[in-house]
């Protein structure tokens, strides 16, 4: 029944005029469609009488829409994944979260429809700063950024509690490419700039958007994947 929101939306999305104006319109269907499904998750997970305002946020491709309810809590509502893997994903972050010094989201997934919420986190985005200071500081946030995959990997995947709910399931994003056996880890695998949450002094206080937090095969795979972003950062940059 969760995937009928999605059809409509797309439906009606195809008689509107440009890529982005689809995107937009789409995103915005759905969010006025699951409204009374998120009202409802939103009080039963936080226990709020009111909620005052949901603003859609984006449409990523054509199966995941992110809201802002009260201008404090952010839902991901999914079209292609069933309530089960958001459980187990659930089960893993917030089990992630507790082994990390930096700030992770800790979510909640719904009961009946694929979708989780969680408490927006305090942090400016790297694009808040001036390009300059931040290019002087590029060593200090790679230093951070490496820590942080440190502590991550750090986390033996064959150690976490009830590793059968989700280990079967979860996939592993990078394929051994040598008869040599590499160590397995837990990868981000979208760390690029814009999940990074700072402080006034750029310093990192949190990590967001870890839907694609899995198994790698390869230690190098985050740091590979954020340089790959951070070059392009630097670029844009460039007077």
């Amino acid at each position: 029944m969760h995937k009928i929101p999605f059809f409509i939306s797309n439906l009606v999305s195809c008689f509107i005029y440009g890529k982005k104006n689809r995107h937009k319109w789409r995103g915005k269907i759905n969010v006025f469609l699951f409204y009374p499904k998120i009202a409802r998750f939103i009080r039963r997970v936080y226990g709020i009488k009111k909620i005052k305002t949901i603003h859609f946020v984006r449409q990523i491709t054509l199966n995941r829409v992110v809201c802002v309810v009260n201008d404090k809590y952010y839902v991901k509502i999914f079209r292609n994944v069933s309530v089960e893997q958001l459980k187990n994903f659930e089960f893993l972050l917030n089990y992630v979260a507790d082994r990390l010094d930096v700030v992770v989201p800790r979510i909640y997934a719904d009961d009946s429809v694929p979708m989780y919420v969680c408490v927006a986190v305090a942090g400016m985005d790297v694009y808040d700063f001036d390009k300059d200071f931040v290019l002087k500081n590029e060593d200090k946030i790679l230093n951070q950024v490496t820590n942080i995959i440190c502590q991550l990997q750090a986390i033996d995947v064959n150690d976490i509690p009830e590793n059968n709910r989700f280990m079967d399931s979860m996939q592993v994003r990078t394929k051994e490419r040598t008869p040599k056996k590499r160590r397995r880890v837990l990868a981000h695998f979208d760390l690029n700039e814009t999940n990074l949450l700072f402080d006034s002094d750029l310093n990192i206080v949190a990590v967001i958007d870890w839907d694609t937090l899995s198994i790698a095969q390869n230690p190098d795979t985050d740091m590979t994947i954020f340089m790959k972003y951070w070059d392009r950062y630097k670029k844009k940059n460039k007077k």
